[in-house]
């Protein structure tokens, strides 16, 4: 039993985290607000990429409970993913 929670921490932690960050980042440009000019903000997503990293990282690190570490940062990759599927798909 000690032995599955490891792997699904290292999972969580390794590529959970480095996933929804990668996400997050995508989706970043879609919920930020537009800029003066009327143009997505690109450098904010790619300045605050290793601060969403850090948090989904030691978030699923420092979480009690794996199976709610599992639910929210699912929940938060797959809203992002459908943000991200969602402009390109409207823009096709």
């Amino acid at each position: 039993m000690a032995k599955r929670a490891v792997v699904v921490r290292w999972l969580l932690a390794g590529p959970g985290a480095v996933g929804s960050a990668i996400v997050a980042t995508a989706a970043m440009p879609l919920w930020l607000p537009e800029g003066a000019a009327g143009i997505d903000h690109i450098v904010f997503p790619i300045v605050l990429f290793p601060a969403v990293w850090a948090v989904t990282f030691f978030y699923s690190i420092l979480e009690t409970q794996q199976i709610r570490a599992l639910i929210t940062m699912s929940v938060a990759f797959l809203l992002n993913t459908a943000l991200v599927i969602g402009a390109f798909m409207g823009n096709a």
